[in-house]
């Protein structure tokens, strides 16, 4: 049985601590979704990027301190705005700097799905992350699209969910990563589990001329080049994010951070490998 940690219940004595954090800015809308998604659930605090910080997977900042401003948003919500990585966000919250210490971790919502392979670049999941490693439950809420006007709609399902890990908790280093459809809630097929598809079918290079400076040239003259791909990792018992996303369906997938190839690791012995006679 998987090791899990105590789930959280409330009573008149237990405040539960949420950290809300992003890839995308703290100015980002999805931030401020997802709190009033999850107003009710416990006491939220808000640390982000003062920018965009999309693709830095579980980059942190080693070479410089980190600055922490206030924000005040009106409407009785307040945040800190990081002039690091969303990681940095998390370690920042995880060590009570502007606050207590989280019980939970919530990431995003993220404008643009993060499907497959592209985990692993994405400032949304690395933050889920980096609460995990450090044993805190997390989430990571992505959207398909990069301009849903509607996504304030899908506030009772980020709701639903977070609030079934408060009530389930999750596995140690493990993490859920919701991708939510590009439509209405009313158009929504359900809630599915999900596997990790392949790599994504949109990624780009853009290239700029061969010998120019990039400061100097822009973009004007940048040549695009598209990676051959296969998003679809068919097979299976279940479907992949990619095919519940597209079915219109909310995609939840379990990520767990464990690197290691068992398999391999297994078969290494029968590589017959001896430090000491290959290098004497």
């Amino acid at each position: 049985m998987a090791d899990r940690p105590q789930s959280f219940r409330y009573n008149g004595r237990v405040t539960l601590e949420i950290l809300l954090t992003n890839d995308d800015g703290i100015h980002a809308p999805g931030i401020a979704v997802l709190r009033r998604a999850l107003e009710g659930l416990g006491r939220v605090t808000t640390i982000a990027p003062d920018h965009n910080s999309s693709a830095v997977g579980r980059s942190i900042t080693i070479d410089r301190a980190l600055h922490v401003v206030p924000q005040d948003f009106g409407d009785g919500w307040a945040g800190f705005a990081c002039d690091g990585t969303p990681s940095d966000c998390v370690r920042i919250g995880l060590l009570g700097a502007v606050g207590s210490a989280p019980d939970l971790v919530v990431s995003g919502v993220n404008l643009g799905a993060n499907l497959g392979a592209d985990v692993t670049y994405s400032g949304t999941v690395g933050a889920a992350f980096e609460a995990a490693l450090r044993g805190r439950p997390a989430l990571a809420f992505s959207v398909e699209s990069r301009e849903p006007g509607w996504l304030a709609e899908a506030e009772p399902v980020i709701w639903a969910l977070v609030e079934r890990v408060i009530a389930r908790g999750l596995p140690t280093q493990t993490i859920l990563n919701v991708n939510l459809p590009d439509c209405p809630l009313g158009a929504f097929a359900g809630i599915r589990p999900a596997r990790l598809g392949g790599a994504s079918c949109q990624d780009r290079v853009l290239l700029a001329p061969f010998g120019e400076d990039p400061e100097e040239s822009g973009d004007g003259g940048a040549r695009e080049f598209y990676l051959p791909c296969d998003g679809s990792s068919a097979g299976g018992w279940v479907a992949t994010d990619f095919e519940v996303l597209a079915q219109r369906c909310v995609a939840v997938t379990p990520l767990r951070y464990d690197l290691l190839d068992l398999d391999l690791l297994r078969d290494l012995a029968a590589w017959e490998l001896d430090w000491e006679r290959t290098h004497g």
